[in-house]
């Protein structure tokens, strides 16, 4: 199943609780049917030549002659966008440069294979060196002009040494240079070692196909470039020679099956026995290259009846070619939606369907529309009324990566922009416009999308500017902040012409408050990703900040629960890796290290990948001004582990510095190791005494690097197969180990792009854990600079040692020069733990942390701290003693046996949810130890029992004697549409890849009617806690899963703060 998912552009969600997730999502990925042997070299297919279905295109229907007048207005009066437009020319002028003829012969037929990659062993004489000198998954140079060769972009060297294109002309009959070194027929040069290098595959992809680590001139560069160019200048030489390519697509498209022409389909289907189909080329990236086909030939459609010097180059008249490329090219095309060759992640497909529908004109529109938007089965099919639910999490965040969500933004505000064309729309779901808000409530410190899964660099940043989304998000909704994000990414005002799409509308004034002080995001408060699974603390004046990941794995994930990223001083300090060195399971690496656990920030428990998948739950969240917290129990992270919690505190020391305490607690297993890491950079022990780096890896000194020694499949001599399956440690990719034998453990990081941010780690280790030091690549093969990692570990001793308690505690401090930290204490305590914080300026801070509700109690010198709470802040002076606390989740703190600070919360029960307008009326308990209606917006609530589902008060009013809660996260978690009941079950049509977030919650009719509690769910089906009642509930229904139901309990954790008038 791992294999399945990734390998094909998504990624396995693997272990506990994930079952039906894995087995849903690969079902509607994988195309029916048995695989299909690779075409043998020599076969030469039979032209297809369709007849068309439906009534021949008869106008451009994608653009309107409006939309053509903007552009051309815009490109006359605006330097952007001229620039825009000079670029598209550039590449057009490349591609009108070329003789008629050259041009139809540079697109090949469907004998010719394809791979994206080449060898993961790179290349033949430089070997992997080609990945890390470009850092790029596809490093290969690929020219056009100079057909099935690529070259090596260190030495120069091209393979293969026989001339391909003389043996493809002959109709692949002259091997008579099947002499040289290094011979490629077309599936592949095999090595003495045995690796195969599909050298002639891999230049005849990326003639087809472009991608920005692959930037070569290629075809669908070529049809989106002339095209366009033709659309803003009207010079019919870049009409002809568009059509001149589309003809010649058009003849070959029909006979393009990816899975028996590839190396990719090869390999799946040799291996596993798998299907990776496509067209051209596989069927993610056919999504987007047939749409791009499609655009080009509406916007060149007027000219190919008067062009003669096409038709005489293809022996057909203008309606001949015209009927091929409807038939051939868009009626293929819509065909492969169906038959899933073309089929990306959401949102690619589906907009790919309705350009084809859009261009081709008078197809079955009706059905490709109902089939986008209305369809009730499925996952990757499924209907956008149902997706925007069941796919994108209720804070509008699809439930992939940052990286790979951002394609739904673009797809499905592309989707959105079409409908109108086609005759429907979809901007009133409100979730639509959710997804525009959810990356940039992500945003940290205004510059930065933490780098959760397979997205971005160790370096951060914006996951996705998207400009053309946000650029329609505001003219759709006239929101001020997808504004001011366009101004602060360059593109408000005359400045926002970026794309193509830019160009097509009136300028977007630039908003009066956009990006300032180099930030991309004006600041933010604290917050909570309630769905997707991410807590963010920062400072008021949002420079300092923390995200901590603990949401569900479904695609493009890596092994991270609980993974901390600190941003501060203008840099990421305590980064994510980014994305892979690849994306298919023969890259060892990706699997046994970049995406495994023991390269996060968070803790690995028995030596191996955490297996679980299990979304935590926030405990706590809350921010106190100049102290915040959050404390996230995950223990289905390692099913072993019925304790997997981190508690982090931010404390400010002033308005412009901050520091983490950080608490770990882990219990089950035998053994526990926490990890950190800091920038690339220089690093330097601060403090302690070491012994020598030793020789191997973390996984032994005759552990090579990278050497798979904990599975013995996998590792064995002689391995050819994948390595999605891998659930070992990783330790073997960390080096130069060295163990902490005296004193304390404080290590200082400065990052390599800034010289003032700087962060150090005090390790303070408990009673029986050893302290390690380690380095690791960023990544085995494109990323090589050098990663520090610090870790505690718990290893008891012995066979017979019992399963593991662990608390790891430690102490960040981001600074720019000089530390204002002088010295970190860690006090053991009953029911907790405290931790002394001593600070340059004289003064000290006391932080609590433990479980709530039980007597924690720390003395620094003749002063005392108390309480219940599960977290506790206070600062001391030498002159004024206690000057301010701060406590979470408790009831009272008191300060050297004074009067007691109270903590309020807010607790009572669900009265009843409306599903229309998301607000929760609530009926209050115990009003003494309220705290104020009025005071309940911007504060985490929880619903349920043990806090099970978090969200973030907007608004809170009274009616009569209950409260009305307007939340900023939607109460709908799920819609589907019901297939029968039977007993307590509830059959559903609808498939929900995210069944196992959904117990607890309650079923509701579209109109708010209530249908029982949810006691188990799966893939597609609901076990309620009574048999519904409601006689109305049948088959076709359509059902809301509600986070919150009548009868649940609803709390605000107390919080409290004193702070001494004088300072």
């Amino acid at each position: 199943m791992a294999r399945i998912l990734r390998t094909l552009g998504l990624s396995a969600a693997l272990g506990a609780g994930a079952a039906a997730l894995a087995a849903h999502t690969a079902s509607d990925w994988k195309a029916e049917g048995e695989p299909r042997p690779p075409l043998p070299v020599g076969v030469v297919l039979p032209a297809v030549v369709r007849t068309p279905a439906f009534p021949l295109k008869d106008a451009r229907t994608l653009f309107t002659e409006a939309e053509i007048a903007q552009a051309r207005e815009n490109v006359a009066r605006y330097p952007a966008a001229q620039a825009v437009a000079a670029e598209l020319k550039k590449e057009a002028d490349y591609w009108a440069a070329w003789s008629d003829e050259a041009l139809r012969d540079v697109v090949t037929s469907a004998e010719v294979p394809r791979a994206f990659d080449c060898s993961t062993e790179g290349c033949p004489v430089h070997g992997k060196k080609i990945f890390e000198v470009t850092q790029s998954t596809y490093p290969w140079i690929i020219d056009p002009k100079q057909p099935f060769k690529v070259t090596c972009p260190i030495g120069g060297e091209s393979y293969p040494s026989n001339d391909y294109g003389k043996f493809y002309r002959s109709g692949f009959k002259d091997r008579s240079d099947f002499n040289g070194p290094y011979v490629d027929d077309g599936r592949g040069w095999v090595s003495p070692t045995g690796e195969r290098y599909w050298f002639v595959a891999h230049a005849n992809h990326w003639t087809w196909y472009w991608h920005p680590q692959a930037d070569h001139h290629a075809l669908i560069k070529a049809a989106e470039s002339l095209g366009r160019t033709y659309l803003l200048t009207g010079e019919e030489v870049y009409a002809h020679k568009a059509a001149v390519l589309l003809a010649r697509i058009a003849e070959v498209y029909p006979a393009m099956d990816y899975e028996s022409q590839s190396r990719y389909g090869e390999i799946l289907a040799a291996q596993h026995h798998e299907r990776y189909v496509g067209k051209v080329v596989n069927a993610i990236w056919e999504s987007y290259l047939v749409a791009q086909f499609a655009e080009c030939y509406d916007a060149i459609w007027p000219t190919i009846d008067g062009d003669a010097a096409l038709q005489k180059l293809y022996g057909k008249n203008g309606r001949d070619l015209r009927a091929l490329i409807d038939a051939n090219l868009l009626e293929e095309g819509i065909d492969a939606y169906y038959s899933k060759k073309t089929r990306g992640n959401y949102g690619m497909h589906q907009r790919s369907l309705l350009v084809l529908a859009t261009v081709r004109q008078h197809g079955d529109n009706a059905r490709y529309v109902r089939d986008v938007l209305d369809r009730p089965d499925g996952t990757m099919y499924l209907g956008l009324r149902f997706a925007l639910y069941n796919l994108i999490w209720q804070d509008g965040q699809p439930y992939e990566s940052p990286d790979y969500n951002a394609t739904w933004i673009s797809n499905l505000t592309a989707v959105a922009g079409l409908l109108p064309k086609l005759g429907r729309t979809a901007v009133e779901m409100p979730r639509l416009r959710r997804l525009l808000d959810a990356p940039l409530d992500l945003i940290a410190v205004g510059n930065f999308t933490p780098t959760i899964g397979d997205t971005g660099t160790v370096y951060g940043g914006i996951a996705e500017e998207n400009t053309a989304a946000y650029q329609w998000g505001y003219r759709t909704y006239r929101e001020p902040r997808f504004a001011r994000f366009l101004a602060g990414t360059g593109a408000g005002g005359a400045a926002g012409f970026k794309t193509f799409e830019s160009l097509l509308h009136p300028v977007i004034a630039s908003p009066a408050r956009g990006g300032s002080g180099g930030r991309v995001m004006p600041p933010q408060a604290s917050r909570l990703i309630s769905g997707y699974g991410v807590s963010l603390l920062n400072n008021a004046a949002d420079t300092i900040g923390l995200s901590l990941y603990h949401g569900l794995h479904v695609t493009h994930f890596h092994y991270d629960r609980l993974n901390l990223e600190l941003f501060a001083e203008g840099q990421p300090l305590l980064p994510d890796l980014g994305y892979p060195d690849g994306m298919n399971e023969m890259v060892p690496g990706l699997y046994a290290w970049s995406i495994n656990t023991i390269s996060h920030n968070t803790v690995t428990v028995d030596a191996a990948k955490a297996p679980g998948n299990v979304a935590g739950v926030v405990e706590l969240q809350a921010d106190g001004g100049w102290a915040r917290a959050v404390a996230v129990s995950a223990p289905g992270t390692y099913p072993q582990c019925d304790v997997y919690r981190r508690t982090t505190v931010m404390v400010d020391a002033d308005a412009t510095h901050s520091y983490l305490v950080d608490v770990f607690d882990v219990r089950g297993g035998r053994q526990h190791d926490y990890s950190l890491h800091g920038p690339p950079g220089t690093f330097a022990l601060a403090g302690g005494s070491w012994t020598e780096p030793a020789r191997g890896t973390l996984a032994g000194e005759d552990v090579a690097v990278g050497e798979i020694y904990d599975d013995p499949v996998l590792g064995a001599k002689g391995y050819k197969g994948g390595y999605a399956d891998y659930m070992g440690s990783g330790f073997q990719y960390l080096t130069h180990v060295q163990r902490l034998r005296a004193g304390e453990a404080v290590l200082d990081y400065t990052h390599e792009k800034s010289a003032a941010a700087c962060v150090r780690i005090r390790l303070l280790a408990g009673d029986g854990q050893d302290v390690i030091l380690a380095q690791a690549r960023v990544s085995p093969v494109k990323w090589p600079q050098v990663l520090h990692y610090a870790i505690m570990r718990n290893k008891p001793a012995g066979p017979g040692a019992r399963a593991v308690t662990s608390r790891f505690v430690s102490v960040i401090e981001p600074f720019e020069s000089t530390p204002s930290i002088t010295a970190a204490e860690r006090i053991e305590l009953p029911n907790g733990v405290g931790v002394k914080v001593q600070r340059a300026n004289g003064e000290t801070d006391v932080i609590l942390v433990g479980e709530p509700g039980t007597r924690k109690q720390m003395s620094v010198g003749e002063h005392c701290l108390t309480s219940d709470a599960r977290v506790v802040v206070g600062t001391l002076t030498k002159k004024l003693g206690w000057t301010r606390l701060w406590l979470a989740d408790g009831t009272s703190a008191q300060m050297d046996g004074g009067p007691r600070v109270v903590a309020r919360g807010w607790t009572g029960e669900v009265m009843a949810v409306d599903v229309k307008t998301g607000d929760v009326r609530v009926r209050g308990t115990d009003a003494s130890q309220q705290v104020g209606v009025a005071d309940l917006a911007g504060r985490i609530v929880s619903f349920g029992a043990g806090r099970r589902l978090a969200n973030t008060v907007v608004g809170a009013k009274r009616a009569g004697g209950d409260v009305v809660l307007t939340l900023k996260d939607d109460v709908r978690l799920g819609l589907g549409q019901a297939d029968g009941i039977a007993g307590k079950r509830v059959r559903m049509k609808t498939n929900f890849i995210r069944a196992n977030a959904y117990r607890g919650a309650t079923l509701m009719s579209a109109e708010g009617k209530h249908v029982g509690q949810v006691r188990a769910a799966g893939d597609d089906w609901f076990e309620l806690a009574e048999a519904p009642a409601a006689d109305w509930l049948g088959a076709d229904t359509e059902l809301w899963v509600v986070g919150m139901g009548a009868g649940d309990a609803c709390e605000v954790p107390a919080t409290g703060a004193w702070v001494r008038a004088e300072r």
